[in-house]
């Protein structure tokens, strides 16, 4: 496929240029597929608490640990093991998604896998033109409950049980999804709702939500 669509800036772009992080909030709505609607998923499960996690240690008894980042995730049964890459903003302050819906972009101004706190926020087109269906089209069906494995760069495996899935319409995607603390949480984006072939985009925002298992 060649560039993304570009919108005229709007009252929710104009919103979102306060900050990098609000910024890619609006970029992350803006996932654009290529093929009709997806049969919108139903909210399901509970969200991940919110609560900030305990500050680490500061008697210098301890070291903080050095966390590597993803390089793949895989949910048994559901999706197959998709590659990561790790992205922040581009030029024009939108996050940097891979361009192909069988790569998945994780937020690097976020927390990384294994992190006491923060969110691991992972997106990826839905599909396009060029290649069909992504491997999220499974996360409109993944059951609560089920186990999401991140893989690390330095081999270790990191284990996320599936609590809650929510659909917001593009303009209101959550910004605390791209948050570098409170409670661990893995956090999983792509789109569904109503397609629009005019605009070449959905309307909405499908975010999956797992708690670490420890």
């Amino acid at each position: 496929m060649g560039a993304w669509p570009r919108h005229e800036p709007g009252p929710d772009r104009a919103l979102v240029r306060t900050g990098l992080a609000a910024a890619a909030t609006a970029v992350v709505a803006f996932l654009f597929p290529f093929f009709p609607a997806h049969v919108r998923a139903p909210d399901a499960g509970s969200l991940p608490g919110s609560a900030a996690a305990p500050p680490p240690a500061t008697d210098g008894t301890a070291r903080a640990p050095a966390y590597s980042p993803p390089v793949a995730l895989t949910i048994r049964g559901h999706l197959r093991t998709t590659p990561i890459d790790p992205v922040t903003a581009d030029t024009a302050g939108a996050m940097a998604v891979p361009k192909s819906p069988g790569r998945l972009g994780w937020w690097a101004l976020g927390a990384p896998p294994g992190a006491a706190h923060g969110t691991v926020l992972l997106a990826g087109h839905l599909d396009s033109a060029d290649e069909g269906a992504g491997p999220l089209e499974a996360l409109h069906d993944v059951p609560m409950g089920t186990r999401a494995q991140v893989t690390a760069a330095d081999g270790t495996r990191h284990t996320y049980r599936i609590v809650a899935r929510r659909t917001h319409p593009k303009s209101a995607l959550p910004a605390g999804l791209f948050a570098s603390g409170g409670a661990p949480r893995l956090v999983l984006v792509t789109c569904t709702g109503d397609f629009d072939p005019d605009a070449h985009a959905y309307a909405d925002n499908l975010v999956v939500y797992g708690e670490p298992v420890t």
